[in-house]
Parts: structure tokens; sequence; C-alpha cells
């Protein structure tokens, strides 16, 4: 399935609400509907999307996983994030609509940030996630990512990234 979709940027005047909506989710399917629904509201989602596509803001992108019909199977928002180091490149959200779900999507989605970080300099990438959120650690631990910090009811997973000519393909 990986194979015949589309990755491409997401279509900022269209597809922010989407993408927002399938933040919330995330937040949800891990954290539980209560906690995973209040924490944010649909605003600060949108926001923090167009966030990611402001050059003048964030060194960031949003992309989509398309069908061949134009169906949005998934997302991958991926930034340069100095706060963890001045070469850090982090992951914040990964999601795939569970229709969709392991067919490879997820992982073509990573290629492509890890693949847009290396163009970015940037030598390492991260993400963060609930620590009992075991098919997304299980995701990255396939990249070669490993656990590197244990905070309460969350856990950053890191790698090296190689150069683009080491990474498989986007």
């Amino acid at each position: 399935m990986a194979d015949a979709c589309l990755i491409r940027r997401i279509d900022p005047l269209t597809e922010v609400a989407l993408i927002a909506e399938r933040m919330r989710l995330t937040l949800i399917e891990v954290l539980g509907h209560e906690r995973g629904s209040t924490m944010y509201s649909q605003q600060w989602l949108a926001d923090r999307v167009r966030w990611h596509l402001d050059e003048d803001e964030c060194t960031g992108e949003v992309w989509v996983a398309e069908s061949s019909d134009g169906e949005v199977m998934g997302h991958i928002i991926v930034r340069h994030e100095p706060s963890l180091g001045s070469r850090i490149g982090l992951i914040s959200t990964v999601w795939v609509q569970p229709e969709h779900r392991r067919q490879g999507l997820a992982s073509a989605l990573v290629v492509r940030a890890e693949h847009w970080m290396v163009k970015h300099g940037l030598t390492h990438a991260a993400t963060h996630t609930s620590a009992t959120n075991w098919p997304l650690i299980r995701l990255f631990e396939r990249h070669g990512f490993t656990v590197v910090l244990r905070d309460g009811e969350m856990v950053r997973l890191r790698r090296e990234l190689g150069n683009s000519s080491e990474l498989a393909e986007p």
C-alpha cells in the first residue's frame, strides 16, 4: 500500500483542519477520550499545524500520505527542534487512519521525515510519546530509534541520522 501512495506537502488552504482533527484523534487514542479530547482546543491544533508551515516561525514540514483516489490516509509533522540540541529534528506527530495501518504508510512517512532532516543538516532525529504507546514505540525502534529518556508518562526516542545515501529512498 505504501508503494501506491503519494507523500506530499499538505495544502495549507484546505487540509489544516483535517490534520488538526487527526492530531486530536492521536491524543485521544494515546491518552484516552477524556484527557485527549480536552488537552488542546481545535483552534490551537490548527494554529500548530500552520506554525509548522510558517518559514518565519519554524523550520518544519507537514506531509500527507494520499491514496490514488485522493484520500488522505495519514500524515507526519516534523521540525528542527533546537531545544533538544542544535542539530536535532523532531517528529512531533505521525498518524495513519486505522483502516490503513500495518501497510507501511507510517514507515514511509518516517523515511520522508528522516530525508528532510538530513537535507536540513540535522544529525539526530527524535520523537516523544506516551510510555504506553507501544505501536509507535515499536515503529520507531524498527527505524533504529532507542528510548533515551523516560519522564513520568512520556518517553523520548532518538537516533543518529546518517547521510541521505544511507537512508532508504522515500
